[in-house]
């Protein structure tokens, strides 16, 4: 909490209100319909079979289903960026890449506003950790540590924890305004299948994300980084949880979105602005339409036969620029 200067009086602070949250020596960080987010992403499933497991089942009884979330393109890489940089920037494969420190992302709009984040990693075998695989965690899956800015920033970088220190945050009511929650290879369904990912996602929820003080101010977003299937449409099942309206659990949106849609809420709910990118069109970056009123945001309404299958990959200034397509020996910097 912020300190008063010597005994005076606090009424400065009586326009707060129960919601209103103080970390980082009283810098305001509530946003307009939520004060934290928390993402978790899991890989390469089609929605038709995660909706089929009892597990993903259980857990969208207790959330809004976003049945009609899409993915920006293949392979996995590329939209993990995308999330967070409002463009694949050329990515087209899952490489070791390095975005230059001058390219912006959603981590520069949050230091901008003094909001804090932290991306959660499994298995990542230390805090900060750059390099590209160590076990089953992948650089590939960690939107964060692509950029530059937050790769070579000590500041910023230390932001990428063990995932173990989401259930420890939670527990001292210390969160982060933006999360990010990378589970390994065998949780999120890469190197398993959609029913070794259910049971993994449920245990977290049981262990550590179904706590009412946490889901009261935490939107959750569940989501998939692609489908399997390439010669389909690239719609992916997912799930919104916790600080949604108690009516709406249970229920379905089908509103057209896109991994720029979390970008585009975030900005959205603490006045950011934006990368001027695919968070920009708003055909593409339509907000979560049950808080879309309490941000001020007006959707699109996208109709089925103008909505792209986003299964190809998309070219532009990386493309051919990974640290493995431009050096013939060594290994990638640590």
């Amino acid at each position: 909490m912020a300190a008063s200067v010597m005994g005076a009086p606090r009424h400065h602070h009586k326009h707060h209100n129960k919601h209103h949250k103080h970390h980082n020596g009283g810098k305001t960080t509530s946003g307009k319909a939520f004060d934290h987010i928390l993402q978790i992403w899991l890989e390469n499933q089609d929605s038709d079979v995660v909706a089929k497991d009892p597990n993903f089942q259980k857990l969208a009884a207790q959330g809004i289903i976003l049945d009609n979330f899409n993915a920006i393109t293949h392979p996995s890489e590329p939209n993990y960026v995308a999330a967070v940089g409002g463009s694949n920037f050329g990515i087209t494969n899952d490489d070791y890449y390095n975005i230059p420190a001058n390219v912006t992302s959603l981590f520069n709009l949050l230091d901008n506003k003094n909001l804090t984040w932290k991306a959660y990693q499994e298995s990542i075998p230390s805090v900060g950790f750059t390099g590209f695989k160590a076990g089953q965690y992948v650089r590939k899956h960690n939107p964060a540590v692509i950029f530059d800015w937050v790769a070579t920033n000590p500041n910023q970088v230390k932001n990428i924890v063990p995932a173990t220190d989401l259930a420890q945050d939670i527990k001292s009511n210390n969160l982060p305004n933006w999360m990010f929650y990378t589970p390994n290879m065998l949780n999120d369904a890469h190197d398993t299948n959609v029913t070794y990912a259910g049971s993994w996602l449920n245990g977290l929820w049981e262990s550590t994300l179904n706590n009412p003080a946490f889901l009261e101010k935490t939107l959750i977003l569940v989501t998939f980084d692609e489908v399997e299937t390439y010669n389909a449409r690239n719609k992916v099942w997912s799930v919104l949880l916790g600080a949604i309206p108690a009516n709406l659990k249970g229920t379905k949106d089908s509103t057209y979105y896109t991994h720029y849609s979390s970008l585009k809420t975030v900005e959205e709910n603490w006045d950011l602005g934006n990368l001027g990118r695919g968070d920009a069109v708003a055909t593409e970056s339509n907000v979560f339409e049950f808080l879309a009123s309490k941000v001020g945001y007006k959707n699109v309404n996208v109709p089925e036969s103008q909505i792209p299958w986003n299964n190809n990959t998309i070219t532009g200034l990386l493309t051919g620029k990974s640290w493995n397509q431009t050096h013939t020996s060594g290994t990638p910097p640590p």
